[in-house]
């Protein structure tokens, strides 16, 4: 049965754009785009109208304001920021002010924690700098309720989405792919990547899991959302 627009939507997933100014962590170059990608795939999706993907960004790069934010608005289009707090002011990240000004521009902000950790191993210290702090500077900052949250690394599990939902969270986006309940709390994402195919690309795009993926897809949400959680209490 198809899903219906009203009911359901595409969540992407950009991280930086251009050249990195900050020491990358392992793994992440591949998440990050060139400027001309970035702006071909901006026009497809200007291209869908209403049926465009909600965009969303991960990690507060300075690239988010440097070159994500003058190509949104020469579009017309809006993106979801979701924010590293303990990242602000540093090199090759989005200073403090330049939070206010996304906010200013009509760019919704949103909670991606302090420290980029794993949200499954953090203990009550942990929780309140990832959740409780870091969500209050955001909110000082843009002038905004923050009350999305992005898991980091797309790592989350039942004990994590139960005490999002605890903190007054009104969605936690994860990396999962897939479409997305509009109203739903947990809410797949499907992450661009410089290495991936045209075809990757579109079933990105409109939310389409392949065929062949489905399978692994389905265990991997069981595992996430169904099993005993671990980490710390």
């Amino acid at each position: 049965m198809a899903l219906s627009s009203d009911t359901y939507q595409t969540v992407l997933i950009f991280h930086g754009l251009g050249s990195p100014a900050r020491q990358l962590e392992p793994g992440e170059a591949r998440f990050w785009l060139s400027r001309d990608r970035f702006c071909a795939i901006l026009d497809r999706i200007a291209a869908m109208g209403p049926a465009a993907p909600l965009i969303t960004f991960d990690d507060g790069n300075a690239s988010d304001i440097g070159i994500a934010l003058p190509e949104l608005e020469a579009r017309g289009l809006t993106a979801v920021f979701f924010l590293l707090a303990g990242r602000l002011d540093q090199p090759g990240s989005l200073r403090r002010e330049e939070v206010t000004a996304l906010a200013a521009a009509g760019q919704r902000i949103g909670l991606h924690g302090r420290d980029h950790r794993d949200w499954r191993q953090l203990d009550a210290t942990g929780r309140q700098q990832e959740f409780r702090d870091a969500r209050a500077e955001l909110a000082d900052l843009s002038g905004q309720a923050i009350d999305w949250a992005a898991a980091p690394f797309g790592l989350y599990d039942r004990r994590v989405a139960g005490r999002i939902a605890t903190e007054g969270f009104g969605a936690l986006f994860t990396s999962d792919w897939g479409q997305a309940r509009q109203d739903g709390f947990l809410r797949p994402r499907n992450c661009i990547d410089a290495e991936m195919s045209e075809a990757r690309l579109t079933e990105a795009l409109n939310g389409h899991v392949a065929l062949r993926r489905r399978p692994r897809r389905l265990i991997g949400l069981a595992r996430k959302r169904l099993l005993p959680a671990g980490g710390a209490a």
